[in-house]
C-alpha cells in the first residue's frame, strides 16, 4: 500500500512540474499558456491571476491594433505583450507575443536575455534584415524574430548598406533587445 501511495504521489508531482514548466515554455506556435488557438477571452482567463492592461494603438489609423500587457501581480513585472489579430474582438486569436520576461524559455533554455551565440547554437537562424538602427533576425524553428542594435556590427557593415549582413558578422555576445513569437501571422 505504501508503494502504491508513493507511486501516485510521484506521478502527481511529475505532472504538476510538467504543467509549471509549460507555463513558461516558448516553442513554435506557443508562448507559455498561449498557443495559436488561444483567443483574447481565453487569454484573459489563462492569466486571470495577473494584471492585464489593454491599449489600442493607432486607433484612428488604418492598421490599428490592440495590445495587452500581462503583468505578474506578485512581482509587478511585465511578462508579455500580446497582440490579437483583430481589435475589440474577444473571439480573435492571438497574432503575436512579445516576450518581456526571462522566465519564458525555449525547450533548449534560450530566453530574452540570451545572447546571439546562444540563439545561433540552439535554433535555426533564417534571414537577417536591417533597419536604420536595428538588425531583425528570423528564428525559423520558433516562427519568431529577435532584434538587436546595429552597433554590434563591424563599422564598415554598419555604415555601408551595400554590404549584406549575415550571421557570421554578428558577435556571439551581442545582446537581444526584443523577442517576438508569431502565432497567427
Amino acid at each position: 500500500m505504501k508503494k502504491l501511495t508513493l507511486i501516485v504521489a510521484l506521478i502527481i508531482i511529475f505532472a504538476s512540474c510538467q504543467n509549471q514548466n509549460n507555463d513558461y515554455i516558448i516553442k513554435n506556435k506557443q508562448v507559455g499558456k498561449i498557443t495559436d488557438t488561444t483567443t483574447v477571452a481565453q487569454m484573459k482567463d489563462l492569466y486571470k491571476n495577473d494584471s492585464i492592461v489593454k491599449k489600442t494603438e493607432g486607433e484612428s489609423a488604418f492598421n490599428a491594433y490592440d495590445e495587452y500587457t500581462i503583468i505578474d501581480k506578485k512581482t509587478n513585472n511585465v511578462l508579455l505583450l500580446v497582440t490579437p489579430q483583430r481589435i475589440n474582438d474577444e473571439t480573435s486569436k492571438i497574432s503575436r507575443v512579445d516576450v518581456k520576461s526571462d522566465l519564458f524559455k525555449t525547450q533548449k533554455g534560450t530566453n530574452l536575455h540570451s545572447d546571439f551565440g546562444t540563439f545561433k547554437k540552439n535554433h535555426k537562424i533564417g534571414k537577417i534584415e536591417e533597419t536604420f538602427k536595428y538588425l531583425l533576425i528570423f528564428v525559423d524553428d520558433l516562427n519568431a524574430t529577435i532584434d538587436m542594435s546595429k552597433d554590434v556590427l563591424p563599422l564598415n557593415a554598419r555604415n555601408d548598406s551595400s554590404i549584406k549582413v549575415d550571421e557570421t558578422m554578428i558577435p556571439d555576445d551581442a545582446k537581444i533587445k526584443h523577442f517576438v513569437v508569431f502565432l497567427n501571422e
